[in-house]
């Protein structure tokens, strides 16, 4: 048995010396607050015969019966009788079902020619890390190319009051009139949806221009703004073409407007207006701005800098930004600020606060200073409008755009912003997944220790339908998601992790890496020829982890329609050479399909021989690799199965994802070797009616190799909880030498039973609700 029955507060073991092996009494205390109910005793035994991990309790309920009379009615020898009886009868069909004794077999024939490699963890870290800096560096670069463009187009521009100038609006593109034709500036703009940008229909081709509804879209400042950032187009185009990886590029002019590439259609559409609906929705106003205190603070402190000399003595500025404030402050500016008028009056602030931006730019401007700026996760807003199934976690790496015009110069005119999106997502695929092992992950944190990303980060909440993001999504530190606080009932793992972490050079980034030990601390590494391996690769029953990068397929559009698995044919017959893969992913991936081919057969003749539909006990078979491969087989008919959404990308915690492995993969692995666990789920199928749940029992495949052991594989079967019912009942009807019906059984009043898991958790009882 794996874990013991101890599983609240309230249920002890009590070793005996007069039991047999595998038998425990338990002791009930009725008064832990656990306890549910008032009984007397609990017997229990569990079936370690061909190590699956079952738990039989026996509870004891009737207040007219007593201890003794229960033990002596009641033996252990019985209970133990039943368990093993019920443990060997369920071991023997999900061997069967599952054929994980051949796979074992089929591991253990290659064992020779495979080795196991440990995995070092701080090389791990140095190595993702410098990937990562590349990465991001290809970011900043393409940035700095837009910030040179910008401003050189401004030096060669003269402002123009003037100036008529047509640009593409992103609010009017492809808008027609009642009599058909475009609009003003709403010319024709072709959109086409782009797997790159989450299937958003973009224009690849050029930018387009975004306003603020209180802009006037002709003002002279706007035109000639959006005219000289026309230049920007090219750089656009010549940054993605050369760095595909690259998303949303982008320039804030501080006139008001923003040019966006690709370009894309922001229309006033249903959705849109329910998104920002929802968002005004949500907004609440409470609470009165005491800004009297505030400036009085702000107006002090800067006057003791002043008069000590400390500081930058540089400019000194008070930036006051609300919603609204009571007009009761001006005593303050007539005690601190009017007698040398360094501020000017509220309106004139107002309307001007750009002309602050200049002047704190000024030094920054006359030094040529562009700092590099990275901004915390946030979530692409684009997305979040159009509803997509996901929310992309981002973030920007943005630099100030000045003004080198002589006669501005001294003034230090700020022009605007330009920055371009990195997703997150994209930078973690630099951490594969396989070289991580079962159960180990990656995260990046920013410099103040808020999570960057991180595989149990969970930024979205749903209210009903709805999926919202959570207030303090972006400000969430390590502990929060490291050390579970949060009182549910859950199936545990016992691990014990080793962290690695280093920096992100030039950037204020860092990255972790978590391995856990025992087999986490090893990799195992195989070969096998293109030829048989591409044959194997090929079967119907086979799917491989569509997260996992075994191939880049999202740089050349040619590529992007390719599956992992089409990809990998492609580059393995020399059909595409112009297709980059992970030749050690690859390499692993075809051993694994030629060692688990054999079981597409055997689970085809189980099939056919058990055709009768009384002995369809099992829905389906299926298997997982560490390098991602899956395979399944249906034992019934696709119409029959129990749980559909198992094995598909609707229940993510059943397949292989970049965050994790499958829930019975990692299950599996924890235990030893053959010895299956179980798990009891909804079905979740709406055909079915209430719901019926179903039972996935798996197993870990393991290899060793000079005396280290790594997980290969993970087999199992998935079958309906009615099979465990009637296979347990059945067994709790024989009475060992008893002649005729058995004195006592699970079937009379004043008795209960039950089957837990190892987590404690009700796997069988007469009651269903429990």
């Amino acid at each position: 048995v794996v874990g013991d029955c101890s599983f609240s507060p309230c249920l002890h073991p009590e070793p005996s010396r007069d039991t047999m092996p595998g038998l425990s009494r338990f002791h009930l205390d009725t008064s832990a607050p656990h306890s549910r109910r008032p009984c007397h005793q609990w017997l229990g035994s569990w079936a370690s015969l061909q190590k699956t991990v079952v738990i039989l309790c026996l509870l004891l309920s009737s207040t007219s019966l007593s201890p003794t009379h229960a033990q002596t009615k009641i033996p252990l020898e019985t209970v133990k009788l039943w368990a093993d009886t019920f443990g060997r009868d369920l071991y023997d069909t999900v061997t069967k079902y599952s054929g994980s004794l051949l796979l074992q077999k089929k591991y253990k024939d290659v064992e020779s020619s495979l080795r196991i490699k440990e995995v070092d963890g701080l090389e791990l870290v140095r190595k993702f890390s410098e990937d990562m800096e590349t990465m991001l560096r290809r970011k900043v670069e393409a940035v700095k190319n837009l910030v040179e463009a910008a401003e050189e187009a401004d030096l060669n521009h003269e402002f123009n009051e003037s100036l008529v100038f047509n640009y593409y609006n992103s609010v009017l593109i492809n808008e027609r009139d009642e009599n058909g034709n475009y609009v003003e500036l709403g010319a024709e703009f072709v959109l086409e949806s782009n797997a790159h940008f989450s299937n958003l229909m973009v224009n690849t081709s050029i930018s387009s221009v975004q306003l603020p509804t209180n802009v006037y879209n002709k003002d002279p400042d706007i035109l000639n703004g959006v005219y000289m950032s026309e230049a920007l187009n090219t750089v656009f185009v010549e940054n993605f073409q050369r760095d595909p990886t690259l998303t949303w590029q982008y320039f804030g002019s501080s006139t008001g407007f923003f040019r966006i590439y690709p370009g894309i259609l922001v229309q006033a559409d249903r959705d849109n207006r329910e998104h920002f609906k929802q968002l005004v929705d949500e907004l609440m106003v409470k609470g009165v701005g005491v800004v009297n205190q505030a400036l009085t603070e702000a107006f002090q402190i800067l006057k003791q800098f002043q008069e000590a000399r400390q500081g930058s003595l540089c400019n000194q500025a008070i930036m006051l930004i609300t919603d609204g404030a009571v007009e009761d402050y001006e005593p303050v500016f007539e005690k601190y600020n009017w007698p040398d008028r360094k501020i000017s009056t509220l309106a004139d602030a107002q309307e001007n606060v750009m002309e602050y931006l200049h002047v704190l730019s000024r030094p920054m401007v006359i030094n040529h200073d562009h700092d590099i700026t990275w901004t915390e996760a946030y979530m692409d807003s684009k997305l979040f409008t159009s509803q997509a199934q996901s929310l992309m976690l981002l973030t920007t790496v943005a630099m100030p755009v000045f003004s080198k015009k002589n006669e501005t110069r001294s003034h230090g005119i700020l022009l605007g912003v330009v920055g371009s999106d990195v997703a997150l997502r994209e930078l973690m695929k630099l951490a594969p997944r396989y070289k991580l092992g079962v159960h180990g992950y990656a995260f990046l944190n920013t410099n103040n220790g808020y999570i960057l990303s991180h595989p149990d980060l969970r930024p979205l909440y749903r209210d009903g339908k709805k999926l919202k993001p959570k207030p303090n999504y972006n400000s969430v530190d390590l502990s929060e998601v490291e050390w579970e606080d949060r009182a549910e009932t859950k199936r545990v793992l016992f691990l014990t992790n080793d962290y690695f972490f280093t920096d992100i050079s030039d950037t204020p980034f860092s990255l972790g890496v978590v391995l856990s030990r025992g087999h986490g601390e090893y990799i195992l590494l195989g070969n096998t020829t293109v030829e048989e391996g591409l044959h194997d690769l090929l079967h119907p029953d086979l799917t491989l982890a569509s997260d996992w990068i075994y191939c880049i397929t999202d740089i050349d559009p040619d590529h992007r329609k390719l599956s992992q698995l089409e990809a990998i044919v492609r580059f393995l017959t020399g059909e595409d050479p112009d297709l980059e893969c992970d030749e050690e992913l690859v390499r692993e991936v075809l051993l694994d399909a030629v060692v688990t081919a054999p079981m597409e057969a055997y689970w085809t003749a189980m099939a056919l021989n058990t055709s009768d539909e009384s002995e369809q006990v099992v829905d389906m078979a299926f298997l997982g690799t560490r390098a991602g491969l899956l395979r399944s087989s249906l034992f019934v008919g696709s119409e029959k199965v129990s749980d559909k959404k198992f094995l598909t990308p609707e229940d993510e915690a059943s397949i292989f994802t970049m965050d994790h492995f499958p829930l019975w993969y990692r299950q599996a692995a924890e235990h030893p070797a053959g010895s299956f666990v179980f798990n009891l789920r909804s079905a979740e199928a709406p055909e079915s009616p209430g719901q019926p749940m179903v039972v996935t029992a798996s197993t870990a495949v393991a290899v060793t190799v000079d005396k280290k052991t790594a997980i290969a594989a993970a087999v199992g079967v998935q079958m309906r909880l009615e099979f465990l019912q009637r296979t347990f009942w059945a067994a709790t009807r024989q009475c060992g030498t008893v002649e005729g019906p058995c004195p006592e059984s699970c079937q009379d009043s004043h008795l209960d039973c039950f089957v837990i898991d190892n987590n404690g958790f009700i796997l069988i009882s007469e009651r269903s609700q429990e």
